[in-house]
Parts: structure tokens; C-alpha cells; sequence
């Protein structure tokens, strides 16, 4: 109740300042397990993303955001749940996990954190990978582009749904595969928003 509350309250905040632009949500499967991945600029990546996609997304957030109980019940209320970004987390490996095989949409950032430079893409993190190869959970990727202030243009695009194969039987490579087609599909997607954005492109190294 209060995701679809928040849902809809910040879309219209984003709507109003914002110039917003949401094309290609209709990649996203209506039933099923999904690992949405984008690229992450900004506080309101999520927030875009939710209100483009018409299930509940469940979003991995940064452990500070919890550190004290009121937020950490309001954002839990809000579908994220906490990820240790220094360390290897098992719990929000298992989180995550779970909100898959529930059938539900997983959001992350592989990226690991914002990009303060809103001209180029990190370098994209395995994990989302993982869960797609330990599920077998489509990938959906998508790319934001925008510099979020007011009046200025927004831009969320999605791509059409990635299968990502095991093909060594080595866990490691196959998700170092994986993270690099998702890396490549969000670079893509990225670049295609270049006009519409009015933020030039540069290139990403690893693409």
C-alpha cells in the first residue's frame, strides 16, 4: 500500500520537475521472475523506475539507508532492502535471491553507486549476473540519462529482455560473461538517448 502511495506521489513530483521521458517499458514481462538493471545517476533513479514498470520493484539500497530503525522500516515498506557495498553480503545474496524466486522484479544498480560524472557509465559489478544465472531470471536492462534538474529532460529507456547461459560451468567467468552483456545492452541503450537527454556522450572503456 504505501509503495503504490510513494509510487505515485513521486511520479507526479517527477513529472512536474522534470522533463520525463519513459520509452520501452513494455519490455518488462507482466508475470515472473526479472533482474531490472540500469545505470545509476541519481536518488531518483529508482523512482523513475518504479513508476515506468506497472508490478512492485524490489530494489537493493545501500545499508546506511537503514541505519536507523524509522528509515529502515519506512524503505523495507518501500521494497528495497539493505546491501553491504564494502563486503560480500550472503544476506542481501539471499535476499535477492528470494525476491526472484517469489517471481518478482529484483532492481539493482550494477554500477554499485552513483556516477557523479553524468557523462560516462561505471564499470558494471557481476552480481546482477548472478542471480540471473542462479535463477534463470530474464535481464531486463535500461538506461537513465539526465542531469535531474528542474526543467530539464529525463530520459528512461528500456531494452528488450536478455537469457543469460552458463556455458563454462565456472561460476566466476560465466558471471564476468554476463556482467559484460548486461554492461554492453545498458551502454547501448545509454547512448541511444544522447539527443533527447541534451547530455553528450562518452565513451565507456569496457564497451
Amino acid at each position: 500500500m504505501l509503495y503504490e502511495v510513494a509510487k505515485h506521489v513521486l511520479g507526479a513530483l517527477a513529472h512536474l520537475l522534470f522533463r520525463v521521458t519513459i520509452r520501452g517499458a513494455s519490455s518488462v514481462p507482466a508475470e515472473g521472475p526479472v533482474v531490472l538493471c540500469a545505470n545509476h545517476i541519481a536518488w531518483w533513479d529508482p523512482v523513475l523506475m518504479a513508476i515506468a514498470v506497472k508490478r512492485p520493484v524490489y530494489f537493493m539500497a545501500k545499508k546506511e539507508l537503514f541505519r536507523y530503525p524509522f528509515l529502515a522500516y519506512l524503505f523495507r515498506k518501500l521494497n528495497a532492502f539493505p546491501v553491504n557495498r564494502g563486503k560480500p553480503d550472503l544476506g542481501a545474496v539471499k535476499a535477492a535471491l528470494g525476491v526472484l524466486q517469489q517471481g518478482n522484479i529484483l532492481g539493482i544498480f550494477p554500477e554499485g553507486t552513483r556516477q557523479k560524472n553524468k557523462e560516462q557509465l561505471g564499470e558494471m559489478h557481476a552480481g546482477a549476473a548472478l542471480f540471473a544465472l542462479k535463477t534463470g531470471a530474464p535481464v531486463v536492462p535500461a538506461a537513465i540519462r539526465g542531469t535531474y534538474r528542474i526543467g530539464r529532460p529525463v530520459v528512461l529507456v528500456f531494452g528488450e529482455s536478455i537469457r543469460l547461459e552458463p556455458r563454462t560451468g565456472k561460476t566466476s567467468v560465466d558471471m564476468e560473461a554476463g556482467a559484460r552483456v548486461i554492461e554492453s545492452a545498458i551502454f547501448r541503450l545509454w547512448e541511444s538517448t544522447k539527443e533527447e537527454s541534451g547530455v553528450a556522450a562518452r565513451e565507456v572503456g569496457s564497451c
